[in-house]
């Protein structure tokens, strides 16, 4: 296992170094890259005809166009693009995410690499080396978080960038006001209400509608946070501040039978600050309407608290994805500033 290990980390400082060496290399050519090319979730696979005519095509399609969790609807973790490697042109070569697998027969096992901002910028480009299809098809699946979290935090990353410039400096001052914090939201969230620690601001759309919603809770460990408190402190926190047009309405987390819809886990940002991350369905009760959020608690223990962010969509006519994906980046440029 070791040496496995080994010959990976080797794969993937070589990768970066040919990647780069595909541009040119040094400080001079850095300066000179342009801005990458593609849609949000726009992935290019270049992929060598003779592995793409196999089982394992089955493989990278499950891991690349696997449905976004979450959401209500199946809706692709990318919008994939398929060029065999004698047609992958230089403009090709500014796509924002790239991932090429070529085939090897010298390889003992599968390789991996990644490079960042190799022809553009932002861009993610990873390579993956196999000795086989069958072998190929068996890595892919087993890594298949690991892959598609290389392309996601680059996504959210790029995103997260875009609204540090532009955004909603009305959402920030509140937050500022109430918390002490700053957090950079889409500039087109602009009504705003202030509750007691609670915020909550939207675009006050009847589609594409995105909401943003902070307040606290008290301090405690994940496994308990994760065991259900939080979702039974999220739902008394938005039923006292965000009801509906009626007495009998107000927002809580769906529920399908006894199961409520929500995925937790612990996330990582490349600041090093680990947080708890939640995502899942909304609905107003007894309102008939709905859709996906996604949460991310901030620790602060000097004050034995938890800074709750979450960004939620309503859109019932339209894909949800990258929608759900702006509020999760602007969730991740909250910080404590005073």
């Amino acid at each position: 296992m070791k040496m496995r290990n080994k010959w990976r980390m080797l794969w993937c400082v070589c990768c970066t170094a040919i990647l780069f060496a595909g541009c040119g290399g040094g400080k001079e050519q850095k300066t000179q890259v342009g801005n990458s090319q593609g849609l949000p979730g726009e992935l290019l696979l270049v992929v060598d005809e003779a592995l793409w005519n196999t089982p394992a095509r089955d493989s990278l399609e499950s891991v690349l166009k696997g449905s976004v969790p979450g959401l209500p609807q199946n809706e692709p973790m990318f919008r994939m693009m398929r060029l065999f490697p004698e047609n992958f042109s230089s403009r090709f070569s500014m796509m924002r995410n790239i991932l090429e697998v070529r085939h090897d027969p010298k390889l003992e096992a599968v390789e991996m690499g990644v490079a960042y901002d190799v022809k553009a910028r932002p861009q993610v480009c990873v390579g993956i080396k196999t000795p086989d299809a069958e072998t190929l098809g068996r890595f892919v699946t087993e890594n298949r978080e690991t892959i598609v979290n290389l392309f996601l935090e680059g996504e959210l990353r790029r995103e997260a960038s875009m609204l540090r410039k532009k955004y909603s400096k009305l959402v920030d001052d509140a937050s500022r006001e109430i918390f002490g914090c700053t957090v950079k939201v889409p500039s087109d969230i602009a009504k705003v209400k202030k509750g007691e620690n609670f915020l909550w601001a939207s675009t006050d759309r009847v589609e594409k509608d995105m909401n943003y919603v902070c307040y606290t809770i008290p301090l405690t460990g994940s496994r308990e946070l994760f065991g259900g408190r939080w979702v039974a402190l999220r739902d008394s926190a938005m039923r006292r501040n965000i009801p509906g047009s009626t007495p009998e309405q107000w927002m809580t987390t769906a529920v399908e039978g006894t199961d409520t819809l929500v995925e937790t886990r612990m996330v990582r940002l490349e600041d090093g600050r680990t947080l708890c991350e939640m995502r899942g369905l909304w609905e107003m009760h007894k309102g008939g309407i709905g859709g996906p959020f996604v949460s991310l608690a901030y620790p602060d223990s000097a004050h034995g608290r938890m800074w709750v962010t979450e960004g939620f969509v309503y859109s019932p006519r339209t894909e949800k994805r990258d929608l759900v994906r702006r509020m999760e980046a602007a969730l991740r440029t909250f910080e404590k500033r005073f």
